[in-house]
């Protein structure tokens, strides 16, 4: 709307008639809706905050962003709906600013608030300001997945020279051990038959341990994965046949539930079952006596849904963002490479994984696969 309109429209209202008078304020409500409307369809949130921080207006963007009431929180302080923030102090600057928060409700997001005065050259702090909210949540989605790729990566690497460098004096290991062997055998049976045992020993530990730097090696260097007809049903079946017997040993319960709309899925089946694994002995490793671990597999929209449910000791919400870090773990004698694994198969496999916890009263894992395999993604516009 002009101010010019607006300032004729003031300087003359005195000698305006009713027709004329309406007729204005017909055309004021018209601009006035045009620009409402011209608002609600920007992407980005616009609050406009009077000196003290109190919401003067709010758009349709700001109220999906950000915890506002459904008419924006008009005449309300700014902090009583997004806390922990000082917005009144925000109101009072007398330049811009630009901050970045975390929005928990009514979902978790990114944004980024750039708060600057609504009046040009309005110094004294006492005015409105407009604060613009950016939603930078899938940037900083994308930022944290190359960064973590680029750690895996690197550890992949070192991984791999550790074990070259294990492996070299393990074979040395194992030749001179065989040389020994061989020569045991040239001595008399009862002299000999102590150290025959332990030289057998110590072979077998050897073999024991090249085949734990393979299994490692295997685990945490990315494949390809090799996508076959796959019923997850099936899969974590197979998985929990194979932990049966420990499970019965912890006096673990185990439920099953599968869906009756659960589609074949394209999956690799050993990386799959290695997933489950993972899965099911952290939650065997969490619960104490009477310990229950309830797996559901479910369909929803364009995707398959496979949680993990337990009433374990849960995670400390400040180790939450960490657990899929390498070498992280709160268990003693634990890699710190499980669910590492688990989420770099899962992200192969086009899906996502989504952890829920509360310390003493379990830890919800979920898994969501497209269906049809992976999906294409449209990158927004540059």
């Amino acid at each position: 709307m002009k101010a010019s309109f607006l300032g004729k429209l003031l300087e003359r209202v005195d000698q305006l008639g009713a027709d004329e008078l309406q007729r204005f304020l017909v055309r004021l409500a018209r601009e006035n809706g045009l620009m409402e409307r011209i608002f609600n369809t920007l992407q980005d949130g616009v609050v406009v905050l009077d000196g003290e921080g109190r919401v003067e207006y709010a758009n349709a963007a700001a109220r999906r962003m950000l915890p506002l009431p459904k008419d924006g929180g008009l005449g309300a302080p700014m902090e009583r709906f997004v806390r922990d923030v000082p917005w009144r102090q925000w109101a009072r600057e007398t330049g811009g600013l630009k901050r970045r928060l975390e929005i928990s409700y009514p979902e978790a997001r990114v944004v980024e608030a750039v708060v600057v005065p609504l009046d040009e050259g309005e110094e004294s702090g006492s005015g409105s300001r407009v604060a613009i909210f950016h939603d930078v949540t899938q940037a900083e989605s994308s930022t944290r997945e190359v960064i973590e790729s680029e750690r895996l990566q690197a550890l992949t690497l070192l991984a791999a020279g550790v074990a070259h460098e294990l492996g070299n004096p393990l074979n040395s290991l194992h030749i001179h051990l065989q040389l020994i062997q061989r020569d045991l055998r040239r001595l008399p049976d009862g002299a000999a038959a102590p150290m025959r045992e332990s030289i057998a020993v110590a072979l077998r530990e050897l073999e024991r341990l090249d085949g734990i730097i393979h299994q490692f090696l295997r685990a945490i260097r990315p494949t390809q994965p090799d996508f076959v007809p796959c019923r997850i049903g099936d899969l974590i079946a197979e998985t929990l046949e194979s932990l049966g017997p420990e499970m019965a040993d912890r006096g673990l319960l185990v439920e099953t539930e599968t869906d009756a709309g659960v589609p074949e899925m394209l999956l690799d089946a050993g990386q799959m079952r290695q997933v489950f694994y993972n899965l099911a002995r952290n939650a065997m490793q969490a619960v104490d006596e009477r310990g229950l671990l309830h797996i559901r597999v479910e369909r929803e929209e364009d995707a398959v849904v496979v949680s993990f449910r337990d009433n374990g000791c849960g995670i400390a919400l400040e180790n939450l963002p960490r657990v899929t870090e390498a070498y992280f773990t709160t268990k003693s004698g634990g890699s710190g490479l499980g669910l590492m694994i688990v989420q770099r198969i899962v992200r192969e496999h086009g899906g996502r994984m989504e952890i829920e916890s509360q310390p003493g009263k379990g830890t919800t894992v979920r898994l969501r696969f497209p269906v049809g395999g992976r999906q294409v993604r449209l990158l927004e516009a540059q």
